[in-house]
């Protein structure tokens, strides 16, 4: 018999549920203000042609990776009802703590549009997602990484 541990369930033995999904919330987080900066980075690389900003292949193909990888799950999620995996994750912990915890829904709209943009469509940030993925993709492709571009364009 073989036995598997995985790593949420290692972690959710040391820790307890609310705690893991405290922690998932700020990770979601992280990863939100990850695909902001890496946007916001790619404008102004953009607008003021800094050489530097192009040649971080790691931190850019992350960043396109992560982002078409959003607006995939903003445009399907919108067709097949769909969410976050990470707000699963999190929601599924904070049920396994408390149900009445867990919020239907995704992560902005609960923590973050109450704030900011109180009854606001959720089709906005949709549009501003899918916008932010279309422009990332497209500005990599026209002027990807030097290190990807050397691989893809070497000389025989």
């Amino acid at each position: 018999m073989q036995i598997t541990v995985t790593l949420f369930t290692l972690l959710a033995s040391l820790v307890s549920s609310v705690i893991l999904a405290d922690i998932i919330v700020i990770m979601h987080l992280g990863w939100i203000l990850f695909m902001l900066v890496g946007f916001t980075l790619t404008i102004h690389g953009v607008l003021y042609r800094k050489k530097s900003f192009f040649d971080r292949w790691l931190f850019r193909t992350l960043h396109v990776a992560g982002i078409v990888f959003v607006s995939l799950i903003a445009i399907i999620g919108r067709q097949i009802r769909a969410i976050c995996p990470i707000t699963i994750w999190e929601n599924a912990l904070r049920a396994k703590y408390d149900p009445s915890s867990a919020y239907s829904g995704e992560f902005i709209p609960h923590y973050v549009e109450k704030l900011v943009y109180p009854d606001m469509d959720p089709l906005i940030i949709t549009i501003g997602t899918v916008f932010i993925g279309v422009f990332t993709l497209v500005v990599f492709i026209v002027r990807p990484p030097e290190k990807i571009r050397r691989i893809l364009f070497k000389a025989p």
